[in-house]
């Protein structure tokens, strides 16, 4: 009974508070606009995405939009000296709604995708030394290493690059191009198509 009470009596000397909202607002005015209720990303929701760590562990890249909006880019945080650093910035301002082919809007709506700039991003596992990441943009698929430019490695031209993906080892990029299965050799920088026949009714990939 007696810690019962000292109890009570600690707690009763606190003068913390908790923080409370100024609820005084002029006439005629709302305390949260329509707009901002409509927008897209939400208030508060404009959250990193799609966090990878580099080969080595010492990075966490992820998607992130800095002015709160849909368009993102390419960050990195280094967990050894504990900073942020922004490491991919499209070059011709990466994907928007008047660059979509079909295919895009298709899977965009398939996985409720609604983010523009970069959408997506891999490692590069050649080496655990090596910090490169591949990035397809509506131009071609690019690759970033920390220490030098972005290098345009496959153009897209007037057929969109569809679903890029790196195999394991970091060595072949496979690629859908005119609803045909093509690969990438990055070693001697070949391109083979592995799939033929398609037309406009039937489709491989």
């Amino acid at each position: 009974m007696q810690s019962g009470e000292n109890k009570k009596l600690k707690y009763s000397n606190l003068t913390c508070k908790m923080p409370q909202a100024d609820t005084a607002l002029p006439d005629g005015q709302i305390p949260f606009p329509i707009e901002k209720i409509v927008q897209y990303p939400l208030p508060g929701y404009a959250a990193p995405t799609s966090l990878s760590f580099s080969p080595d562990d010492n990075l966490i890249s992820y998607l992130f939009s800095p002015d709160q909006t849909l368009i993102r880019k390419v960050f990195i945080f280094d967990l050894t000296t504990c900073k942020q650093q922004l490491f991919f910035t499209p070059p011709d301002g990466g994907l928007d709604e008047d660059n979509l082919s079909e295919q895009d809007k298709f899977r965009r709506e398939r996985s409720r995708e609604r983010g523009l700039g970069v959408t997506h991003y891999e490692w590069v596992k050649t080496s655990s030394k090596k910090t490169t990441i591949m990035v397809p943009l509506p131009a071609g698929i690019y690759f970033m290493d920390r220490s030098l430019q972005p290098q345009l490695k496959l153009p897209g031209g007037s057929s969109p690059i569809v679903d890029p993906h790196l195999s394991p080892d970091g060595t072949m990029l496979a690629y859908v191009r005119n609803h045909e299965l093509n690969a990438l050799d990055l070693l001697y920088n070949r391109s083979k198509r592995l799939t033929s026949g398609a037309n406009g009714t039937t489709k491989h990939v």
